[in-house]
């Protein structure tokens, strides 16, 4: 932990909005397109609606995110950030004793549940797969949720245990975005018991990666 983050695979991770490395209006343009995109879905994320919204004109989002695939790319950061760092602070807060499985299922029964930020994904998603110069972006995003799993259960992996906690939470991402998107048709669904099951499997596969990579069994948190 930094004063200023938390160091996952040697960078600092930090814990303040990235939206408030934006200029103020370059921030108004985000809000903007957030609120476009809720109401109206993709189909209405124009740059003429977005502008509306925002008090601006077309060329203003241009000079701000190059075009639309960039502000698009930026608005899927946005949609995910607050959750992350909401787990980094939980992570950073745990003591030695808190078992960090339990934290994180607990983050992603939250994330799972929150059909407002999770139908912003959904809306964005398909359009964002069908735009190649934006899939860097996207495999930067789903990474960044994988090594934020692997920080949440062996922050002190070393390469080999990390390779293998790896397998475990790509797993991990693609069981709560299935939940999600089964939450978000049957809100009846209860994805706790899902997810505390899912948690019985973490352990017992975190269990195999230790032994895998020589870790004793104590030096685990």
């Amino acid at each position: 932990m930094t004063d200023n983050g938390i160091r996952v695979r040697g960078a600092s991770l930090v814990t303040h909005d990235a939206a408030a490395e934006l200029s103020p209006t370059a921030r108004r343009i985000l809000a903007a397109a957030r609120r476009v995109l809720g109401r109206e879905g993709f189909k209405g994320l124009t740059l003429e609606a977005i502008a509306a919204e925002a008090g601006e004109n077309k060329a203003s989002i241009r000079y701000h995110f190059g075009n639309k695939a960039g502000l698009v790319g930026a608005l899927a950061d946005s949609v995910v950030h607050d959750e992350n760092i909401r787990l980094l602070r939980e992570l950073s807060k745990a003591s030695p004793d808190h078992d960090r499985v339990d934290i994180l299922i607990a983050q992603h029964l939250r994330v799972v549940t929150n059909l407002r930020q999770y139908r912003l994904f959904f809306d964005l998603f398909p359009n964002l797969i069908r735009d190649p110069s934006l899939w860097p972006r996207m495999a930067e995003l789903f990474d960044w949720y994988r090594e934020l799993d692997i920080y949440a259960l062996e922050p002190e992996a070393d390469d080999e245990l990390r390779e293998r906690l790896r397998l475990l939470t790509a797993l991990t991402v693609a069981v709560c975005d299935g939940l999600a998107m089964q939450y978000a048709a049957d809100q009846t669904f209860d994805v706790e018991p899902v997810l505390q099951y899912w948690a019985g499997l973490i352990r017992h596969a975190l269990e195999q990666a230790r032994d895998g990579a020589g870790v004793p069994a104590g030096d685990g948190p």
